[in-house]
Order: structure tokens, then sequence, then C-alpha cells
């Protein structure tokens, strides 16, 4: 629109310059004609002049009429300078709007981009805690399965200390032998010593010099200790210890085993006690419903009625059909039949729950406006009875209901107003009004 208007401007700016000349050229030939007037005033006869002036009137009607376009044009040029100017006001405005709608966009796109990086961050950290998950219960499940390898790998724990206590214990007994040998052979070694001192004095007073040939002990000694010392390397002394350890965790873990598995089967019983009663409960509120459904869909249309199990082994995830057969008419589902008839279906239903759990007060809308007489009357007479254990309300056009009301409440419009009629049952007590 600011676009135009400029262009129209602009093509007016041109027009105004274009009469402006036009004007200049008219009034230099005004000039020149008044000239031309004077000088055949002065020398030619009056029918010239006359024609002179007569171009001359003309002229000057010809410069007003394009004076006064001239001064339209600039009315009009000076109205659509006013409106271009309100319109780049106009345009001001909306470019500052535009520019801060823009700011806006941008900011609402940072935050978007910021909440997608926090969305993705508690996505990864979703990912990570449930895999995280996932191999906690994937190692619990290893620790409860693998608790009957720990009980064989502790046994077998056992059954090693054992050979190695005894193994330790023979070892030990071999080697104070071997000790006890040492000591003896130790002093059968310093008394052959002294032996051969006595004998070498006794030899050398009998005049022996020459050496007797011996052998030495302390080879055969070092032996013993170096295999004493192998003996006592190769005897795990933590082996006691180790064991502790061993059958302190194997007692802990067992006793936690037992704890779960016991923690397991508690649970699995609730679980299952809450889905016997739950599927108990269930199958008695179904088994009331059905019977009281059959009883009175039998009193009102003589036909039959009852629900059915989609799944019998599954009803909590499966659904319930609602079959219908009206008298000398085949049974279909509680869908596939007329209107009337879902009427005097949902009607029965209604009853059947509220003999199911039954309520102190009802309100009934107009529920037998879609029910023959005959069909309204046998209704009266079912709720006439149920009267007796709880409080009814119900709305209704039909004189068959009407009558069986203790205590009715007519309306009717008079005058533009509403007015109420009551009527009480004389066997009701006075209270009640």
């Amino acid at each position: 629109m600011g676009g135009q208007l400029s262009s129209r401007n602009s093509h007016l700016t041109r027009r105004i310059e274009y009469l402006q000349t036009e004007i200049a050229k008219q009034d230099s030939y005004v000039l020149s004609l008044e000239e031309r007037i004077r000088i055949v005033s002065e020398n030619y006869s009056d029918p010239r002049q006359t024609k002179i002036a007569q171009e001359l009137s003309r002229l000057n009607e010809k410069k007003s009429a394009i004076t006064t376009q001239q001064s339209n044009i600039v009315s009009e040029l000076k109205e659509k300078e006013s409106e271009l100017a309100q319109f780049t006001a106009q345009e001001t405005a909306e470019k500052l709007k535009s520019k801060n709608l823009h700011e806006e966009h941008v900011s609402l796109n940072e935050e978007k981009h910021q909440l997608e990086t926090r969305l993705r961050i508690l996505e990864k950290e979703y990912a990570a805690t449930s895999e995280n998950l996932v191999k906690l219960r994937e190692k619990e499940q290893e620790l409860i399965s693998t608790s009957g390898k720990s009980v064989s790998q502790v046994n077998e724990f056992d059954s090693k200390l054992h050979e190695l206590h005894d193994k330790e214990h023979s070892l030990t007994k071999e080697i104070s032998t071997r000790e006890r040998q040492s000591d003896a052979l130790s002093r059968d070694l310093k008394e052959l010593g002294e032996n051969e001192s006595q004998i070498q004095k006794l030899i050398s007073h009998y005049g022996y010099t020459e050496s007797i040939e011996t052998f030495e002990v302390e080879p055969i000694l070092k032996a013993l200790s170096a295999e004493q010392r192998v003996l006592s390397e190769s005897i795990n002394r933590r082996a006691a210890e180790q064991y502790i350890d061993l059958a302190t965790g194997y007692r802990s873990m067992s006793t936690r085993k037992n704890e779960l598995e016991e923690e397991r089967n508690s649970i699995v019983k609730f679980i299952e006690s809450i889905e016997k009663d739950k599927r108990q409960t269930f199958l008695d509120a179904f088994d009331i419903v059905d019977k009281e459904i059959r009883v009175i869909f039998s009193k009102m249309t003589g036909g039959n009625a009852w629900l059915e199990l989609e799944n019998e082994d599954d009803i909590f995830s499966s659904g319930i059909t609602y079959m219908i057969q009206f008298k000398d008419k085949p049974k279909r589902t509680s869908t596939s039949i007329s209107g009337g008839e879902k009427t005097l279906a949902a009607v029965v239903f209604v009853l059947a729950l509220q003999k199911l759990k039954p309520s102190p007060f009802y309100l009934f809308d107009e529920i037998d406006a879609h029910l023959d007489a005959p069909n309204s009357e046998k209704l009266a007479k079912i709720i006439e009875e149920r009267s007796k254990g709880s409080q009814f309300l119900m709305v209704s056009l039909k004189d068959s209901v009407v009558e069986k009301a203790k205590l009715i409440y007519g309306v009717y419009p008079k005058n533009g107003v509403s007015h109420i009629v009551t009527y009480k049952d004389k066997r009701l007590p006075s209270m009640i009004t």
C-alpha cells in the first residue's frame, strides 16, 4: 500500500511540474498576445482587435481551468502526502512490531534450543539410568542365580582347606620329627667328636700319628635345613584366616539369599492372593448382575438377556458382551438393537447394578420416554418394588408410571409463570410433603 502511494505521489509531482511548465508557456503566450493586441490596436481596425480579444479571453479561460486543475492536483497531492505519512507511520509501526516479533521469535527459538538441549541431556541421563538399572537387575539376577554355585565353591574351598590343614599337620609333625632327629644327630656328632678326640689321644699315646679317614656332617645338615625351609615356605600360613573370611562371606550371602527368596515368595503369594480375591470379587459381582438382568428383562419383556465374558481365561484384559433376545426374535448384542430396545436394555442394566450395590437415593429423568405403555407399566412395578429399600425420584410423562408414585409434583405454565400441583398418597406420613 505504501509503495502504491509513493508511486501515485511521484506521478502527481510530475503532473504538477508539467502543468507549471504549461502555465508558464501560456503566460508567455498571453503576454505575447497582449503585445500583439496592443500593436494591432494601434495599427489595425477594430474587427481584428475583437478577434484577438476573443482569443485572449479564451486563453484566459484555459489558463483559469489549468490553474484550477493545478489547485486540485496540489490539494490531492497534499491529501496523498498526508495519507503517505500515515501509511509511513503505520509501516514504521508494523516494522517495529515485526522487529519485536522477530526478536521474540529468536528468543523463543533460543529457549526452544535450550529446552531441546536439556531434553536431550535428560534423555541421555534417562538412558544411562535405565541401562544402569538393567545392569543392576542383571547383577542381582546373576547373584541370585550364582548363589547356588557359591555354595558349591565354598564347599570345595572347605574340603581344600581341610586337606591343607591335614597336610600342614603332617608336615608339622614331620618337621618336628626332623628337628628331633637333627638334635639327636647333633648330640651324636658332638659325642662322636669327643670320642674322636679321645681316640686320637689314645692312638697318639700308642704311637699312631697318621690321620684316620673321616667324613663331614655339615653338608648333610645344610641339605636337611634347606629341605626344612622349603617345607615351611610351601605351607599357606594364612589359610586359617582365609577360611574364616570365606566362611563368613558364605554365611552372609546364604542368609541374604534366603531373605531374598523369602521376600520374593511372600510378594508372589501376596500378588497371587490379590489376583485371586480380585478375580473372585469380579466373578461374584458379575454373577449377581447377570442374574438380575435375566430376572428383570424376563419380567419386562418375556425375553432373555444375559452377560457373556469375551475371554474367561483373561477376564481383565477382555471385555463383557451384553446379549439381548426379545420374545420371538433372535439374540443380538446390545449394540445391534434399535433405539427403543437399547433404552429398555439400559434401564434393565441400571436396575441390575442397583441390586449389586444399592444406593439410598436415585434420580431418573424420563427413562421411560422410548417405552411403550406395557413396558412402562412393568418398569413402574419394578421401581415400586425397589422403592421399599431406596428412594426414587423420577421425571415421567406416562400415566402408568405416575399412578404408582406415592408423592407427585405436577408442573404447568400459566400466564408465563410455572405453577406446581402436589398430590400425596394418604398412606404416607404427614411429615412428607
